[in-house]
């Protein structure tokens, strides 16, 4: 942790400390921060960095040997008495406090302090604020990140260029088994996923979420597949591509529609850099199913934009998202995302999904950009 960095912020946004607390594993962002989330966690502790001077731990005795050497001194309590009497003296002199939580619970991503606890500061005479400005600063990638995404980003093009090839192949084979080809594929390359690929062959193409079965593709059916995997230890990369079996005419009006919102996505964020302003999630998100309503299609859309890319499939960062939760966060330089739209009509779904890296000067697109349905 760059505590000079973080103190900086902290004076940047007018915050006297930032609370990192947790019961346990019930706050994951903080787990994040500092690095704890290998570790076997059951007890409350608080994590205090002020704008000035040393940080301070606050755990309970028998979990202070779990904790690596963190910046500033440590304390630790036996007793519900003695927690409340360490956060009070930690927190004394204090004002405006930054933690996991969003007014009004706008973001339940950000939302990770329960409310008792909530209710326990602002009875210590707290102002709370949410930490999502100093969290950017642990969401953004260095080159080193950005640099094993494009490796993982490389593995799953490969995986999809092989599923497409089995198919081709063998085109009465299930779902199940083109999953399991692209498993080997993914993991030749030696990349690691939290769950296996998205096969979905014509009606189950309009289930964002299906789980791939024994179904085989017939005549005219579309063939959605996602696949998403990492370096170990390193950052996802995530892609959809969408083959098809025999005449599909409406299947390729709504591709053409889907590949239309996300080209308009990129066409914004690519303008708002040109213009020196930096974009918020919920605005890439209108203006994406702006364009699916324009084509009729609004009534079939049933997620939002795209998603956070990190050490996690769907990182903790700032989303493309107007529709499941209001993200006004900026997308700020350093920041990774996807961008997919999809619609899911009545015996078919399309999607099309790239990954996004943004530099200083502007976005990269990391994955391919799908222009039509893969004929098999």
């Amino acid at each position: 942790m760059d505590l000079a960095r973080v103190q900086e912020a902290l004076r940047e946004e007018g915050v006297d400390g930032w609370l990192l607390f947790s019961f346990g594993r019930g706050n994951p962002l903080a787990l994040e921060v500092l690095s704890l989330g290998h570790l076997h966690l059951t007890r409350r502790f608080a994590y205090l960095l002020p704008k000035e001077g040393e940080p301070l731990l606050l755990c309970h005795a028998i979990e202070e040997s779990l904790f690596p050497p963190l910046p500033g001194r440590r304390r630790t309590y036996h007793s519900w008495q003695g927690f409340l009497e360490g956060l009070s003296q930690a927190l004394r002199g204090l004002r405006r406090i930054a933690l996991e939580y969003v007014p009004g619970g706008q973001i339940p991503y950000l939302s990770r302090v329960d409310g008792g606890t909530l209710d326990l500061l602002r009875g210590m005479g707290l102002e709370l604020v949410s930490s999502w400005p100093l969290l950017l600063l642990f969401q953004t990638w260095g080159e080193e990140k950005l640099q094993r995404h494009r490796r993982a980003a490389r593995g799953l093009v490969a995986a999809k260029e092989e599923a497409l090839a089995f198919l081709k192949a063998h085109p009465r084979a299930t779902e199940r088994e083109v999953q399991a080809v692209l498993v080997s594929s993914l993991r030749a390359s030696s990349l690691v996923f939290d769950h296996p690929p998205m096969v979905a062959f014509g009606p189950n193409a309009a289930n964002p979420h299906h789980e791939p079965g024994e179904k085989r593709l017939e005549e005219g059916e579309v063939v959605l597949l996602d696949l998403w995997a990492k370096e170990p230890g390193g950052v996802y990369a995530d892609l959809t591509w969408m083959a098809g079996l025999g005449p599909l005419e409406a299947a390729h009006r709504a591709f053409q529609a889907v590949a239309k919102a996300r080209d308009e996505a990129l066409r914004f964020v690519a303008e708002r850099y040109r213009e020196g302003r930096f974009p918020l999630g919920f605005e890439v998100d209108r203006v994406a199913r702006g364009v699916l309503e324009a084509e009729g299609y609004g009534a079939y859309v049933r997620h939002r934009t795209g998603h956070n890319l990190g050490e996690e499939v769907h990182g903790s960062g700032p989303h493309l998202d107007d529709l499941e939760t209001h993200d006004f966060r900026p997308l700020v330089p350093g920041l990774a995302f996807t961008v997919e739209p999809g619609v899911y009509l009545p015996g078919f779904g399309v999607r099309t999904e790239v990954d996004v890296y943004l530099h200083r000067e502007g976005p990269e697109v990391t994955t391919p950009l799908q222009r039509e349905i893969t004929p098999l």
